[in-house]
C-alpha cells in the first residue's frame, strides 16, 4: 500500500476556489463599476478612477498586512493549537477595526485635497471634482470591506467556504443592481459609483456575519490571552500582500505621472482600461498566492516535505493550464476587452486601452508562476526570497522597463515595457532558488528551499492511505512491523499498531455514508522509541477528546478504543479545518 494524494488535492482545491472567488468577487465590483463607469460617465470619469486607484490600494497595503492571519492560524492548526488560534484571530480583528476606522475618517475629510493632488497635471477641474466625490462615497464603505475581505479567507479554515461564496456572491450582485441605479436613477455620478460600492460591502458583511450565529463554528473571538507579539507574526505574513499593494499604488502613479508627461490624458485613460481588463486574472493570480501560502504553511508546520512538493507541483501544473492560456488569449483578442470598459464612440480610448492590454497579456503569462512560488516561500517562512519576488515583480521591474523605454520611445516603448517586465520576473523567479540550493530547478520541487534536514528522514517515516477496514488492518501490522525494526519492544510495537487500528478503523467504518469510499491519510514518524501518529481525513467531524469527555461515566466498554488511546497516549489533539479532520497522536 502506499499514500496517494487525493486529499492534498481537495484541500487545495478547495483553499485555491474559496479564495479565488472571494478575491475575484472584491475585484469584480471594481471591474464592473470600471465597465458602468466608461459606458455611461465617460472617458474622463476612467481617467479619474485611474488617478484615484493609488489611494485605494494604499487603504488595502496597510490592511492587506492583516491578511496573514489565515498563514498564522493555519500553523496552529497544523499543531491543534486551539486557544493560539482564537488568540490571533481576535487580536487581529481588533486591529482590523481601529485601521478600519481611522483610514475611513481621514479619507473622507481630506477628499477634497486629495482630488486636487491627485488630478492636478490634468488641469481639468470636472476631473478633479470626481475624484473627490468618489473618495467620500467610498470611505464609509472602508470598514465593511476591510472586514468582509478578511473574515472570508477565515470561512474556509472554519468549515464554512460556502458562507464566503454567498457572501461575495451577494455583494457583486448588489454592486451591478447598485451601480445601475445610480447611473440609470439616481444620476449620482462618481459619488454614487462610491456610494454603490459602499452599500453592496455592507451587504457582504451582513452574509458573513451569520457565520458567527452557529454554535459549531471553530474560530472564536476571545479576550483572554491576546499577545501583540502574535500582531507583529500576522504582519510579516502579511508583508507580501501589503508590497503587492504598496508597489501598486506607486506603480500606478508613476506611470499615471509618467505617461501625462510623455503623452496626454487618453494615455491614462488606456492605462486604466487595461487595469479593469486585467483585474479579475489579477485576483486569481492572488488567489493562487493566498492558496499556496496557506496549505505550505500547514505542510511545513508538520513537517510534511511531501506535502509541500505535491502543493507546488499542483500550483504550477494549474499556473500552466489556466494562467499562461488566459494571457495568451487576451493578448491576441485585446479589443473585445478594452470594448467593455469604455463608450464604443471613444475610437481613441478604445485603441489604446487594447494596446496596453496586449504587452499587459504577455506580462502576465511570464509572471504568472511568481505567485505560486511566492506564496510557497511565504508558507515555509522563506520570507526574504518571498518579498524579493514581490518587491522586484510589483514595483522594480515594471517601473524601470515601462519609464526606461518610455523615455527612450515614448509611448510605444512605454507599453513595450510591461512585456518587458514580464519576462524579467520569469527568469527572476527561476534565479532566486537557483541562487539558494546551488542548483538549476528542473522540477516544481526544485523550486522549494528547504535544509537537508527539514521533515522526517524517509527510514523514520511511514506514510500510507487506506480507504476500508482490511486496508486499516494491513496498515497496522505494517506500523507493528516498521516499529520492531527501528528497535521498538514489540509490546511498545504492538501498542503503536492498535493506535492506528482503533482510530482509522473508527474512521473508515463510521465516518463516511454506507457504500461510500473512505480516505484517510497516515503519516507516523518513529524516531528514538517515541513518535507522532497524524491521520487526516474528509469524514464527519469527529473528536475523540470531546467524545471521551462526555461519556466519560457511560459503560466502560463503549468506545474502548478510543479509551486505550487517549489513556496511552502522551498527547491527543483534534481539529477540524479546511473540511478535514485532523487527528494528531504524540507518543
Amino acid at each position: 500500500m502506499k499514500s496517494d494524494t487525493h486529499l492534498l488535492n481537495k484541500m487545495f482545491m478547495g483553499i485555491l476556489i474559496t479564495n479565488a472567488i472571494s478575491i475575484v468577487a472584491g475585484i469584480a465590483c471594481v471591474m464592473i463599476d470600471g465597465i458602468v463607469t466608461g459606458q455611461f460617465l465617460g472617458p474622463d470619469a476612467v481617467a479619474a478612477s485611474g488617478l484615484l486607484q493609488p489611494v485605494v490600494m494604499l487603504i488595502n497595503l496597510f490592511g492587506g498586512v492583516l491578511g496573514g492571519v489565515g498563514v498564522m492560524c493555519t500553523r496552529y492548526m497544523g499543531k491543534a493549537q486551539r486557544d493560539r488560534v482564537d488568540q490571533v484571530f481576535s487580536i487581529v480583528m481588533i486591529a482590523a477595526a481601529v485601521y478600519a476606522v481611522l483610514s475611513a475618517l481621514l479619507v473622507f475629510f481630506l477628499a477634497p485635497w486629495l482630488g486636487s493632488v491627485l488630478g492636478a497635471k490634468t488641469g481639468d477641474p470636472q476631473i478633479v471634482k470626481m475624484i473627490s466625490d468618489y473618495l467620500r462615497g467610498y470611505a464609509p464603505g472602508i470598514f465593511f470591506t476591510r472586514f468582509t475581505q478578511l473574515l472570508s479567507g477565515i470561512m474556509m479554515l472554519d468549515n464554512d467556504k460556502k458562507r464566503s461564496m454567498m457572501a461575495m456572491v451577494s455583494t457583486l450582485i448588489a454592486d451591478i443592481v447598485f451601480d445601475l441605479l445610480n447611473v440609470t436613477v439616481f444620476n449620482g455620478g462618481m459619488f454614487g459609483m462610491a456610494v454603490a460600492t459602499t452599500l453592496s460591502n455592507v451587504v457582504g458583511f451582513t452574509v458573513i456575519m451569520t457565520h458567527y450565529l452557529r454554535k459549531d463554528r471553530l474560530i472564536h473571538f476571545t479576550w483572554k490571552g491576546l499577545k501583540l507579539k502574535d500582531l507583529g507574526d500576522v504582519g510579516l505574513r502579511g508583508i507580501p500582500h501589503a508590497i503587492n499593494m504598496g508597489c501598486q499604488a506607486l506603480r500606478t502613479l508613476v506611470f499615471n505621472t509618467f505617461l501625462l508627461a510623455i503623452a496626454d490624458t487618453m494615455a491614462v485613460t488606456g492605462l486604466s482600461i487595461a487595469n479593469n481588463a486585467f483585474s479579475i486574472i489579477f485576483a486569481l493570480m492572488l488567489g493562487m498566492f493566498v492558496s499556496t501560502s496557506i496549505l505550505s504553511s500547514l505542510m511545513y508546520s508538520e513537517e510534511d516535505r511531501r506535502g509541500l512538493e505535491h502543493s507546488i507541483t499542483q500550483a504550477m501544473k494549474i499556473t500552466a493550464a489556466v494562467f499562461i492560456v488566459l494571457g495568451l488569449l487576451i493578448s491576441i483578442f485585446p479589443k473585445p476587452f478594452a470594448m467593455l470598459f469604455v463608450e464604443p464612440d471613444a475610437v481613441a480610448a478604445v485603441d489604446q486601452g487594447a494596446a496596453f492590454i496586449r504587452y499587459w497579456g504577455i506580462q502576465f503569462m511570464f509572471m504568472a508562476l511568481s505567485f505560486s512560488v511566492s506564496g510557497t516561500y511565504q508558507g515555509t517562512m522563506r520570507l526574504k526570497q518571498s518579498y524579493i519576488i514581490d518587491i522586484m515583480r510589483e514595483g522594480v521591474l515594471p517601473i524601470v522597463c515601462v519609464v526606461g523605454l518610455g523615455i527612450s520611445f515614448g509611448l510605444r516603448g512605454a507599453e513595450f515595457g510591461f512585456a518587458l517586465a514580464g519576462i524579467l520576473t520569469f527568469v527572476l523567479t527561476i534565479l532566486v532558488p537557483f541562487v539558494c540550493n546551488k542548483k538549476f530547478p528542473f522540477k516544481p520541487d526544485g523550486f522549494l528551499i528547504l535544509p537537508d534536514s527539514f521533515g522526517a528522514k524517509p527510514e523514520e517515516l511511514y506514510e500510507v492511505t487506506v480507504h476500508d477496514i482490511d486496508e486499516v488492518i494491513k496498515a497496522s501490522e505494517e506500523v507493528r512491523i516498521f516499529c520492531i525494526e527501528r528497535g521498538a519492544k514489540k509490546a511498545k510495537a504492538s501498542m503503536l499498531a492498535l493506535f492506528v487500528e482503533e482510530m482509522a478503523g473508527n474512521t473508515v467504518l463510521h465516518g463516511y455514508p454506507e457504500g461510500k469510499k473512505g480516505n484517510v491519510d497516515l503519516r507516523f514518524v518513529f524516531h528514538d522509541d517515541s513518535g507522532v501518529i497524524r491521520l487526516r481525513d474528509d469524514g464527519k467531524p469527529f473528536d475523540p477528546v470531546k467524545w471521551l469527555e462526555k461519556n466519560s461515566g457511560d459503560d466502560p466498554a463503549s468506545g474502548l478504543g478510543i479509551r486505550v488511546v487517549t489513556r496511552l497516549a502522551k498527547n491527543v489533539n483534534y481539529m477540524a479545518s479546511m473540511e478535514m479532520n485532523n487527528l494528531m497522536i504524540t507518543l
